[in-house]
């Protein structure tokens, strides 16, 4: 059997989406770092080939070659009790949640300034699902922990990191905490484990 080779960057929430559902479902693997920046080697040589835009996370499986957080979450938790019932929430991560985290890069890696009310608006929507449709529930899909909330997991609680404190967002807090508390959650630079 082969084992699964993850090309991550450490510091993009896409890819720390991919490696906490690897370590959430105890899944073997391998990462490869991969010098986004400042050495931009995403953008050359093997990676060029495989993703000529540069998109990391990249998945070896032995038999596929799989790029995206939204594909590989997909691939990896297919048939297992991660695969939400419906892919609304990776669509968001995929699609709406981008303003987190372009925004979060422009912070980290530029002087440029940021404006971050959009990704308050795309934060407020989440917030909002969690504290009015899921009143007695806690996971963005359903009654357990999904893929569905560890792709939408990242950006919000690296949401600090572009001026957007927690405390205006009671719903996601407390949704972030039992993220924290799941057996074999793993941090990232930017989020600590303790609750």
């Amino acid at each position: 059997m082969t084992i699964p080779v993850l090309h991550d960057f450490p510091l993009d929430p896409r890819c720390y989406s991919v490696r906490l559902t690897l370590s959430l479902m105890e899944m073997e693997h391998t990462t490869v770092p991969v010098d986004v920046f400042p050495g931009a080697k995403h953008l050359e040589g093997r990676y060029r080939e495989l993703t000529p835009t540069g998109v990391l996370p990249v998945l070896e499986t032995g038999e596929q070659m799989l790029v995206g957080m939204e594909t590989i979450l997909m691939h990896v938790v297919a048939g297992t009790v991660w695969m939400p019932p419906d892919d609304r929430w990776l669509r968001f991560a995929s699609g709406p949640l981008e303003q987190v985290y372009v925004c979060r890069e422009r912070s980290l890696f530029t002087t440029d300034p940021i404006d971050n009310h959009g990704a308050r608006a795309v934060l407020q929507e989440v917030d909002d699902h969690l504290a009015v449709s899921l009143p007695d529930g806690d996971w963005l899909a359903g009654d357990r922990p999904t893929a569905a909330d560890l792709a939408v997991y990242p950006a919000a609680a690296l949401s600090r990191d572009i001026g957007i404190d927690h405390d205006a967002y009671p719903g996601l807090r407390r949704w972030m905490r039992l993220i924290k508390q799941l057996p074999g959650f793993v941090e990232m630079p930017g989020i600590p484990v303790f609750p």
